[in-house]
């Protein structure tokens, strides 16, 4: 929910440039977020724009890049927690809904394409109808490939790095370029495809199943699981810290006594506690309060500095 004690930022954009833009997407004037992120939290953007195709992208980012314009990008937003203030510019909001829908298909050389609006989900079920495997770490993560992409998302049952190859982006000048990715340009949760690109499309090498029931029973069994340890009955942004070397955030969280911890409508799970839920009525202020909340006492009590796995943008 939107934080009536925030004022939002507001930047007044052209209505030549709202007409330039209309031509690339759909775009919403002061549009909630909290419509769009997993938190159902955060203020308002000045305009939010979906691209119809891949291709309108760079003209989306060189109308902004010539007027001066801020630009943000975000996908399925479930690693996102978003300022009750609100976003100032233009968000380029890139995942799919209702009849827009991202292309996936088989390449001639085996790899598999995979436009950044597919849901996980979606990629995951298209791979397994093929008889691919190596997927199977990506089951139940919510979000948007482009999003999995950006963050090297995964598991301890995989990542991203074990299987993109290449990706298709937009540099911030509005270029488009294809990329072929090695390992070395992996790291924890990121991959280094140069700072301000947007991610357009990704290639993925994957290997025949050798028992493609085996690989759905494998998907079934991972997703039983999340339902088990993960709150996903309330609204979250997953596991928000990083595990730091040698230690694992929830395990930190917990032995600091912070499980059931609450600010206003934001609480540390009792079910998983590197996830901080919406009980109903968090404010994005109420969030990043826990957050911090729970930086500085697992700091006081075991001398580790947990770091966010989750992006925070926009005025809180």
């Amino acid at each position: 929910m939107e934080n009536p004690g925030v004022r939002e930022r507001k930047m007044e954009i052209p209505s030549s440039v709202i007409e330039s833009l209309s031509r690339h997407g759909d775009v919403s004037v002061r549009a909630p977020l909290c419509r769009y992120t997993t938190y159902r939290t955060g203020g308002s953007a000045d305009l939010l724009v979906e691209p119809r195709s891949r291709d309108d992208v760079p003209g989306i980012v060189t109308i902004a890049r010539e007027e001066g314009i801020p630009l943000t990008v975000i996908g399925g937003a479930s690693n996102l927690l978003v300022g009750d203030g609100g976003i100032e510019g233009i968000i380029l909001r890139l995942c799919e809904e209702g009849d827009r829908r991202a292309e996936i298909r088989l390449l001639t050389d085996g790899a598999v394409y995979c436009g950044a609006t597919a849901s996980k989900e979606r990629f995951v079920d298209f791979a397994v109808g093929a008889g691919l495997c190596g997927i199977e770490f990506m089951a139940g993560i919510p979000g948007c490939i482009g999003g999995g992409v950006m963050m090297n998302a995964g598991t301890s049952d995989g990542a991203f790095q074990d299987i993109l190859v290449g990706v298709d982006i937009v540099t911030p000048e509005g270029e488009t370029r294809a990329l072929d990715l090695d390992r070395s340009m992996f790291s924890y949760r990121n991959v280094d495809i140069g700072e301000g690109s947007i991610v357009t499309g990704a290639r993925f090498r994957l290997e025949t199943a050798e028992d493609p029931g085996r690989v759905r029973a494998r998907i079934e069994d991972i997703l039983a699981g999340r339902r088990a340890k993960h709150p996903l009955e309330y609204p979250s942004a997953g596991s928000v810290f990083k595990n730091p070397p040698g230690h694992s955030s929830w395990k930190l969280i917990d032995d600091a006594g912070l499980k059931g911890k609450s600010i206003g409508g934001a609480s540390v799970s009792e079910l998983h506690t590197n996830f901080i839920i919406n009980r109903g009525g968090a404010t994005s202020r109420d969030i990043l309060d826990l957050i911090h909340c729970v930086q500085e006492t697992v700091l006081a009590r075991f001398g580790v500095t947990l770091e966010t796995e989750i992006k925070m943008i926009g005025v809180f």
